[in-house]
């Protein structure tokens, strides 16, 4: 598979190399079927002492932050010491990133793995998600940044979408609203934004889209109430996350994300809410364009999540805006501004790096319009 393939409105083409097993308990079910021998386990601390993580013979790695680097080479390095036949990655988006890097040069010997053939090579990867909404346990994608400059670098190879992923609604429980409208905000983004993408956007994309955002939009009310879900909404939840990341890695995401990311540069806020800085002027400057194209998935959220229905982008927009207030997060956003005012102007020279904004955005940019889009996003937050 060529490494930069991506759609044209002219080819369209769709590949996941994974394997996924869904159901509550499948962890366990998994780990009594293997055996736990010859397996390494990558655990963010939160379940470190998982009886799950004890019965494999504990955490072989404690991941407690977006990886780095150095941080990557010593968990290879101490892995490598007793070379696994499986790595087994529990825990959210930076434990799965973690131990694809550590996959990746266990493997290969390098981080540097884009056009890698995959093939039958050791150790397996397994990856067992306790977040439902970055979509790391099935993508081609691990991020990782320089132990010096801090920078943050995304490495693309299909050689390292985990073998197998494990999603069970039992690890999520207990999550707590707050922390679950997060990831399912994030899921919801990718699964829009690959969507509604110019060229690269395709029919087997837009099947996920139709498939999984109304599962994310009928979760949506009990998670603005700050309500537990029950474990077929979290089950819901993780499944629309694992096909979030499927369709990130056969379609680049758009402006939503590429705001988000250029502000992550210059704030500690977590992902999902930087991306919400720019939820409502982003789709506004777009949503004539994609109301057609977008009809289908309207009329498929109406039967799934009746409540606000009939569903339009509009409502879209502020059925995550409610959301988003309800359980205080806005105030977070408007706390970090009030800390450090993010700077337009280097949100915008970032931006504007990103080639396939322009490409990919529905409608072309005019001039001064990333601009405007980016001050509305900032100005709606600013104290």
């Amino acid at each position: 598979m060529n490494e930069r393939f991506f759609n044209t409105a002219a080819r369209k083409g769709f590949h996941w190399p994974g394997r996924i097993l869904a159901g509550e308990g499948v962890l366990e079910t998994w780990l009594a079927e293997r055996g736990t021998g010859g397996l390494a386990v990558v655990a963010d601390r939160a379940f470190a002492g998982h009886p799950l993580v004890r019965r494999a013979g504990g955490p072989h790695a404690l991941v407690a932050r977006e990886p780095n680097r150095d941080d990557i080479a010593a968990i290879a390095e101490d892995i490598a010491a007793t070379p696994p036949a499986a790595i087994l990655a529990l825990g959210g988006g930076a434990t799965i990133d973690a131990a694809k890097a550590v996959a990746a040069q266990l493997r290969f010997g390098t981080l540097d793995i884009r056009d890698r053939p995959r093939g039958a090579i050791l150790p397996q990867l397994v990856a067992a998600p306790t977040t439902a909404g970055s979509g790391s346990e099935t993508s081609r994608f691990f991020i990782a940044a320089d132990p010096v400059t801090g920078i943050k670098v995304s490495t693309r190879s299909w050689s390292i979408v985990p073998d197998l992923t494990l999603l069970d609604p039992l690890l999520l429980q207990g999550s707590g609203a707050p922390r679950l409208l997060l990831g399912a905000f994030d899921a919801a983004m990718h699964l829009w934004e690959t969507h509604i993408a110019r060229g690269e956007r395709s029919p087997f994309t837009g099947a996920l889209a139709q498939g999984f955002l109304p599962r994310i939009l009928a979760a949506l009310p009990t998670l603005a109430a700050g309500a537990e879900p029950g474990g077929a909404t979290l089950l819901a939840l993780m499944e629309a996350s694992a096909m979030a990341g499927v369709a990130i890695s056969n379609v680049r995401t758009g402006l939503v994300h590429s705001l988000g990311e250029s502000l992550a540069a210059q704030s500690p806020l977590a992902h999902p809410l930087t991306l919400r800085v720019f939820l409502r002027p982003a789709l506004e400057s777009y949503a004539d364009a994609v109301r057609p194209h977008v009809a289908p998935l309207m009329h498929a959220l109406d039967g799934a999540a009746p409540d606000g229905a009939p569903w339009s982008v509009a409502r879209f927009i502020a059925a995550w805006e409610g959301a988003f207030a309800a359980l205080g997060h806005d105030d977070l956003i408007r706390t970090a501004f009030a800390a450090r005012q993010p700077s337009a102007k280097a949100l915008l020279a970032t931006a504007a790096r990103d080639t396939t904004l322009a490409k990919e955005n529905p409608v072309p940019f005019a001039e001064g319009d990333l601009d405007r889009i980016a001050a509305a996003g900032l100005a709606a937050f600013a104290r």
